[in-house]
C-alpha cells in the first residue's frame, strides 16, 4: 500500500510500479465505497421486496416525487455497521494476486465511511 500526501507522487509511483510488474493498480477508497454503496442498495431491494407491495406516500406538491420511505432506506437499529465494513474490506482486498494499493483516502466527507453509504 501506498500512501502519500496531495502531490506527493504516489499515484505516479504507482503507475510505474504496475507498469514494470505487469499488475494492475487498485484505488482502495474507490472501490470501497463503491462495494459500500453496491451493499447497501441490495438491502433497500430486499426491505422493499419482503415489505411487500404497499403505495409510495403521495408528495407534498404536484410534480415532486414522493418523499423516501424511511422503512427501505435506513438500515434497522440492530444492522452492525462495523462487521458489515470489514465484511466488505475482506470482499474488496483479493489476496489471490498482487495488488500495489492507493490507499489515499483524500475527499471523504467526514462520518461517510461510518454511514455504510
Amino acid at each position: 500500500m501506498i500512501l502519500g500526501h496531495h502531490g506527493s507522487g504516489t499515484t505516479s509511483l504507482i503507475r510505474l510500479l504496475c507498469e514494470k510488474f505487469k499488475l494492475n493498480d487498485f484505488e482502495l477508497k474507490k472501490e470501497y465505497l463503491s462495494k459500500l454503496k453496491e451493499e447497501k442498495e441490495k438491502r433497500k431491494r430486499a426491505r422493499l421486496l419482503n415489505r411487500g407491495f404497499r403505495p409510495p406516500l403521495p408528495a407534498e406538491e404536484e410534480g415532486q416525487e414522493p418523499p423516501p420511505d424511511p422503512e427501505i432506506e435506513d438500515d434497522p437499529e440492530d444492522f452492525d455497521k462495523e462487521t458489515h465494513e470489514r465484511q466488505v474490506m475482506k470482499a474488496v482486498l483479493d489476496a489471490s494476486k498482487g495488488l500495489i494499493i492507493d490507499g489515499c483516502w483524500r475527499d471523504l466527507p467526514e462520518g461517510a465511511v461510518g454511514q455504510s453509504l
